[in-house]
């Protein structure tokens, strides 16, 4: 946390000070941290402010290409597109009148789209809609043929029947204006817990909507590292500020070395609760259906993979069901993590790691050079930005290893001791209220 750093690197212990302490040290030690604290407070309330000013439409590049796919289509036809084009989601567009569909009320009329059945926009297909699809086939077809079959005649139109026999709630149907700020796009997708939100110009004159684009928090977040310059003065720790998820082990531990410090702490975890609670976690021996069932009944996006001595070794995300997609797996859920792992492409970048003592100076530098989607937290000593992915480790690598392009550090494996996605970095920086504790260390 901040103020342990800010100790250590003038040398003064982080345990509670004597009374023969020196009061000068002490005084120069808190003008420090003050200094620090209104540095940071001046960052966020620039970034804030700088999006105000701008709107979702400045954060498109000149040129790029948008997938839109009609409601007709097949899932199998639609899936393909996807995968030949590269992307993991994709706005759906109804061409024609629907008489059956039923008719959905609103989340926001300022913000949802039109759900009557009329044509026009009528959401998103994401990899969350692929994860809901396996986990239908796998509980629900006799084989692989069978499935496989049913692909080429199930449309579009019908996932939502797949979400109800799945009893899974329906995502609700969003979008937001190009021209609307940057700060209201991002408290949309903070409110609602959308990864992602399409950009729709409607003409109220000729009753027209266009799909501009779709804004994802990783653009979002990314525009911002390259166009704010202020983010290198957030230089408080992620730790400090409780962005991510942090074991319940990890924050008493920290709760021990730092008595005075007043740190965020969520509730007791329940009785059966695990060591890493409340992460959810595998190993490299867990079927992939495994892991499927927790990312629709739970939510998540992703799972840290453990090996026998409780270290990470690599995280299975939900844009791995690509891969299995890809290669014509989809089916074949009882394959373990390791299995699916091995599946990866030659070219995959690594897992991004960081340290709870990392400023979020240092997230946004990073994401500044990597595309990053999520990080995982680990212990203090072990520090590199990039641990290798276990799919490509061999017994002549050693522990730590660097890449040739980057220079960046490589880990085979690491304690963990958190988890950091991009909502959790989003959800701090749009916060409408500051929350200013004074003491050993600072939230907001």
């Amino acid at each position: 946390m901040l103020a342990e750093r800010s100790r250590s690197e003038t040398g003064t212990s982080t345990e509670p000070q004597s009374p023969r302490t020196n009061p000068i040290s002490s005084r120069r030690l808190d003008r420090r941290l003050a200094q620090m604290k209104s540095h940071h407070l001046h960052a966020l309330h620039a970034i804030r402010h700088f999006l105000r000013t701008r709107s979702s439409y400045d954060v498109l590049p000149v040129s790029f290409r948008l997938v839109v796919l009609d409601t007709k289509l097949t899932i199998k036809a639609a899936l393909e597109v996807m995968l030949q084009s590269g992307v993991v989601s994709a706005p759906l567009w109804r061409s024609t009148l629907s008489d059956d569909e039923q008719t959905e009320r609103p989340v926001n009329e300022a913000y949802s789209s039109r759900a009557d059945g009329r044509p026009g926009f009528s959401g998103m297909i994401t990899v969350h809609d692929m994860i809901h699809l396996i986990q239908f086939y796998y509980l629900t077809a006799s084989n692989y043929d069978a499935a496989s079959l049913d692909l080429e005649k199930l449309r579009l139109e019908r996932l939502r029947e797949i979400e109800q026999t799945l009893k899974v709630p329906p995502p609700p149907l969003l979008w937001i204006g190009p021209l609307r700020s940057l700060a209201e796009a991002g408290e949309l997708l903070v409110r609602t817990h959308a990864r992602r939100i399409p950009l729709l110009d409607y003409d109220e004159d000729l009753g027209v909507e266009t799909v501009i684009s779709v804004l994802t928090q990783y653009r979002l977040l990314k525009f911002i590292a390259m166009n704010c310059h202020e983010t290198s003065g957030l230089r408080a720790s992620i730790g400090s500020l409780g962005i991510g998820t942090y074991t319940h082990a990890h924050m008493q531990d920290r709760r021990k070395r730092t008595p005075l410090a007043r740190l965020k702490t969520g509730p007791d975890p329940p009785p059966d609760a695990g060591p890493y609670w409340p992460l959810q976690t595998a190993t490299l021996d867990t079927p992939v259906s495994d892991i499927v069932h927790m990312f629709s009944e739970k939510g998540i996006s992703a799972v840290p993979i453990l090996d026998k001595d409780g270290d990470v070794v690599d995280i299975y995300e939900s844009v791995d069901i690509i891969t299995l997609i890809r290669t014509g797996a989809y089916y074949q859920l009882d394959l373990t993590i390791q299995q699916a792992l091995a599946k990866r492409p030659a070219d995959y970048a690594g897992i991004s790691c960081c340290s709870s003592q990392d400023s979020l100076a240092d997230v946004f530098d990073q994401l500044k050079t990597r595309r990053i989607h999520r990080m995982l937290v680990l212990d203090d000593a072990d520090l590199p930005f990039v641990m290798e992915s276990s799919a490509s480790i061999t017994r002549s690598r050693s522990d730590s290893v660097t890449t040739k392009d980057e220079g960046v550090p490589l880990r085979s494996k690491g304690r963990l001791v958190g988890l950091l996605c991009l909502s959790d970095i989003l959800r701090y920086i749009i916060a409408s209220s500051i929350a200013f504790i004074t003491g050993g260390t600072y939230l907001f």
